[in-house]
C-alpha cells in the first residue's frame, strides 16, 4: 500500500498542472494582500471637492435657470458650506470630518431653515455656534467633542461610547477602532430589543441574536484592549479566514487531482500496467483514495503558509502576535485561541466538506472513467451548494436537514453557535455525512471491481 501511495504521489507531482495552480494562487495571495495594505496605509475617506461642484453646479442651475424642481437653494448651499470646511481638513476620513457631519452640517440645515423663514438673527446666532466649534476643531482638541457628547448621552449605551473614547483615545474618524464603536453600538441595541422583545422562540431571530451578541463582545473586547483582533484584512486576519479567503484554489487543486486519479488511468491505457501489479482491485484504489487525503492536506497546508508568509512580508509579522478571538456562547466569555488551535479547529470542521466534493470527484472519475465530468458535476456542487441551502431557508423546506449540504460544515456548531437550520446537530450531521460517505465510496469500489479492462 505505501509503495502504491508513494507511486501515486510521485506521478501527481510531475504533472505541471499541480505547480501552475500553486502559481496562481501565491499570485492572488500576493495580489489580495497588496490591496488590503494599501487600503489600510490609506485614506479612509474621499477627497470632497467633488461635492463641492455637485452643489455648486446645483445651485448655478437653480439661480441662473430657475430650475426650482432641483430643489430649495438654501439647502444645496448648506451642503455646500459642509462640504467646503470638510475640504479645509483633507478629506473625508479625517476626525474632523466626523465632527463636521455629525455636530455642524446639522447646524448649517438650521441656518438654512432660518433663513426660509426670514429669521436672521436666529441663522447669526447658529453661525456663531459653527465658528466656536470651528475654532475647537483648529486647535485639534478632539476630546472637547467627546466631553461634550458623554454630557449629552441620551442612554448608556452613547455614554459607554463616549466613555470608551476618551479612555482609551479613540479620536473620531473612520478607522478600525471607530468602526468597533459603531458595531458596538449596533449590536447592542439589537441585542436588548431582542431580550425585552416577545419574539425570542423564533429560531432565525434568534440565531440573528447570537450574531450581534458576538459581534458587541468582540467589539467591546477590541476596544478595551486597544487590539484588532476582528480585523479580516490584516495579514493575521486573513490567515485566520484563510480556508474561506481561499478556498476555490484549494477545491480547484483538489478537485483537478481527485477528478482525473483514476480516469486519466483509463484513457491512456496505464490501468493495465496498474492492474497487472500484484495488488488487489480494492487496494489499488484504497491506495489512490489516501493519496487523494494527502494531497488535501498538502494543498491546505501551502495555502496557508503561503498566506503566512506573504502576508507577512507585505503586511508585517506584528498582527501574528494577536490571539484568535471568538465568543463563547456557552460559557458567555470571549475566549483566546492560539492562531495554530484556530485554524487547526476550522481544518476539522471543514474537513466534511472537502472530503464529501473530493470523494464525489473521485467517484465519478472512477465510474465514469471522465475526467472533465468528474471535474464539472463537482465545481457545480461545490458552487451549488450554497444556492440550495439559501432556496430550503428560503421556502423553509424541513426536509433539505437529510441533504448534505447543510450538514457538511461542522463550524457551525463551535462555540456554541446555532446551526443554520433549526433542529441540527454535530451527531446528525456527522450521521448524513458518513451515510453519504459510504454510498459513494461502496459504489465507487463496486463499480471498479467489476470494470472490463479488456477493450482500453
Amino acid at each position: 500500500m505505501i509503495n502504491l501511495i508513494r507511486n501515486e504521489l510521485t506521478k501527481i507531482f510531475k504533472k505541471k498542472s499541480i505547480y501552475i495552480t500553486l502559481f496562481i494562487t501565491l499570485l492572488y495571495i500576493i495580489v489580495i494582500n497588496v490591496i488590503y495594505v494599501n487600503s489600510q496605509n490609506g485614506s479612509y475617506g474621499y477627497d470632497p471637492m467633488q461635492d463641492v461642484l455637485f452643489y455648486e453646479e446645483q445651485i448655478k442651475a437653480i439661480e441662473e435657470q430657475g430650475l426650482e424642481g432641483l430643489g430649495d437653494v438654501t439647502i444645496y448651499q448648506a451642503e455646500l458650506d459642509t462640504a467646503k470646511l470638510v475640504q479645509k481638513y483633507g478629506d473625508t476620513g479625517t476626525w474632523q470630518a466626523s465632527i463636521i457631519y455629525s455636530k455642524i452640517r446639522p447646524m448649517y440645515l438650521e441656518i438654512a431653515e432660518a433663513k426660509k423663514a426670514g429669521n436672521e438673527q436666529a441663522a447669526l446666532e447658529t453661525q456663531k455656534q459653527i465658528d466656536a466649534l470651528v475654532e475647537k476643531i483648529d486647535s485639534g482638541d478632539w476630546r472637547y467633542f467627546a466631553q461634550l457628547e458623554l454630557q449629552e448621552a441620551q442612554d448608556d449605551i452613547e455614554k459607554q461610547i463616549a466613555t470608551w473614547r476618551l479612555e482609551k483615545d479613540i479620536p473620531y474618524g473612520r478607522d478600525y477602532f471607530n468602526q468597533c464603536l459603531i458595531d458596538y453600538e449596533m449590536a447592542k441595541r439589537s441585542v436588548m430589543e431582542y431580550e425585552s422583545s416577545q419574539n425570542q422562540e423564533d429560531y432565525y431571530a434568534k440565531q440573528q441574536y447570537y450574531s450581534d451578541l458576538e459581534t458587541m463582545e468582540i467589539s467591546k473586547y477590541d476596544i478595551e484592549n486597544k487590539v484588532q483582533s476582528g480585523n479580516s484584512s490584516d495579514a493575521r486576519g486573513m490567515l485566520l479566514d484563510g480556508l474561506t479567503q481561499f478556498e476555490l484554489f484549494i477545491m480547484i487543486m483538489l478537485i483537478m487531482i481527485t477528478g482525473t486519479i483514476v480516469s486519466e488511468e483509463f484513457n491512456k491505457g496505464t490501468i493495465k500496467l496498474l492492474l497487472i501489479k500484484p495488488y488487489k482491485r480494492s487496494t489499488i484504489l484504497a491506495s489512490k483514495f489516501l493519496t487523494c487525503i494527502i494531497m488535501l492536506a498538502f494543498i491546505i497546508l501551502s495555502v496557508l503558509v503561503m498566506q503566512f508568509v506573504v502576508g507577512g512580508i507585505i503586511q508585517g509579522f506584528d498582527s501574528f502576535a494577536t490571539p484568535a478571538v471568538v465568543y463563547n456562547h456557552d460559557t458567555n466569555q470571549i475566549q483566546e485561541l492560539s492562531i495554530a488551535a484556530y485554524l487547526g479547529m476550522q481544518i476539522l470542521g471543514k474537513f466534511p466538506i472537502y472530503l464529501l466534493l473530493m470523494t464525489l470527484a473521485f467517484a465519478f472519475s472512477t465510474i465514469f472513467t471522465n475526467s472533465a465530468l468528474a471535474i464539472t458535476i463537482t465545481l457545480l456542487g461545490y458552487m451549488g451548494a450554497p444556492m440550495i441551502n439559501m432556496v430550503a431557508l428560503q421556502y423553509e423546506l424541513n426536509w433539505i436537514k437529510f441533504f448534505v449540504t447543510p450538514n457538511w460544515d461542522l463550524t457551525q456548531y463551535f462555540f456554541g453557535n446555532l446551526p443554520q437550520f433549526e433542529g441540527l446537530t454535530p451527531m446528525f450531521s456527522l450521521a448524513i455525512i458518513v451515510v453519504y460517505m459510504i454510498i459513494m465510496l461502496v459504489t465507487t469500489f463496486m463499480v471498479f471491481k467489476k470494470k472490463n479492462i479488456k477493450n482500453i
